[in-house]
């Protein structure tokens, strides 16, 4: 789980370093490649932190990548909005 967890940040972190500029106004928001056995509410627990409540998240992913039912698949690109 650790390990994910640090993968998942990691790889975040780099697509943001090489992004370049963004709209001052708009949300930032980064992709994620839904692995074997992710849920939204596991990603969503991941980024949110152990302290944090994943709901809002799950809610935000649900609504920006317009997914039905809740259901993912292994590899498919989720973005993530991270404002």
């Amino acid at each position: 789980m650790a390990a994910t967890t640090v993968v998942l940040a990691v790889s975040l972190l780099a697509g943001r370093a090489g992004a370049g500029a963004t709209h001052p106004h708009a949300p930032e928001r980064q992709s994620y490649v839904v692995q074997p056995g992710d849920t939204l509410w596991g990603i969503a627990s991941r980024l949110a932190g152990p302290q944090a409540d994943p709901r809002p998240l799950v809610d935000r992913l649900v609504r920006t990548n317009h997914v039905d039912a809740g259901i993912i698949h292994a590899g498919d690109v989720l973005v993530v909005p991270l404002g």
